[in-house]
């Protein structure tokens, strides 16, 4: 069995394969990896049979220590991966390729061992990333935009009064009210970035078919509002990350 750890910002994600199938899947919010072990009980039962474990993190150091420091209670040392400029036939567009994170890496990596073609993919989490390559696995950069409760979250911390929750369900139509208006503008600001990425695509691939390939917690309803004013057809896959970092640790073997 292998652990595949995605640390991310607000988030964390550990998954447990044999046979490169998924067996095992939990997330936890990282301030609870902070503040208590209890996740460690998720692992116990099956800690004796991990192997190898990998992971990528964007969070802070204090919560990957966390994450070591756990995880070596239960007798597993963690390798952490970071981005490269290069793997296979996969090429790195930043000129500093360390610099890319290590979750929009290993992304592309996990889509590319299942699939050649042109893509966009779209990572709607605490920041919401765009990133594109082509049929060759040429990466040609990306976008980053504040994720719907990061770009929240910053409207409450700079506007005195201005307050509200952000609702879950948004409706392309004016608000009433102005906690509502902020959910609504906060999402179909980013509905909007994918609309312009769209476009982009088709200009970046000369209007040649690509994939259109989402996953993160919030992309499914970014892309949904989307689907309501201009066809799309998309692929959502929730695992990019962990296929990614298993295909990279085996090169690595």
């Amino acid at each position: 069995m292998r652990l595949v750890i995605d640390n991310g910002n607000t988030r964390t994600k550990l998954a447990i394969y044999q046979n490169n199938e998924l067996i095992h899947e939990y997330k936890y919010v990282n301030a609870e990896l902070l503040s208590n072990e209890r996740w460690l009980d998720d692992l116990k039962d099956v800690s004796i049979a991990i192997e190898t474990a990998f992971g990528c993190s964007v969070a802070n150091q204090e919560v990957r220590e966390a994450i070591e420091r756990g995880l070596h209670v239960l007798s597993i040392e963690v390798e952490w991966l970071g981005s490269a400029g290069t793997w296979r036939d996969v090429k790195n567009a930043y000129a500093e390729p360390k610099k890319l994170g290590a979750d929009r890496w290993f992304a592309l990596l996990g889509y590319r061992v299942e699939a050649h073609n042109h893509c966009m993919i779209i990572d709607a989490g605490t920041a919401m990333t765009i990133d594109w390559m082509d049929a060759s696995g040429c990466h040609l950069g990306g976008w980053i935009i504040p994720g719907r409760r990061l770009m929240h979250e910053s409207m409450h911390q700079k506007t005195a009064l201005v307050k509200g929750e952000l609702a879950e369900d948004c409706f392309r139509e004016p608000a009433n009210n102005t906690a509502t208006a902020m959910s609504y503008g906060v999402h179909y600001a980013l509905v909007g970035a994918i609309s312009q990425g769209l476009h982009v695509s088709r200009q970046q691939f000369a209007d040649e078919p690509f994939d259109v390939v989402v996953t993160g917690g919030d992309g499914e309803r970014l892309i949904q509002s989307l689907s309501c004013i201009e066809p799309i057809s998309y692929i959502r896959k929730d695992d990019l990350v962990f296929k990614g970092l298993l295909a990279a640790a085996d090169s690595e073997l």
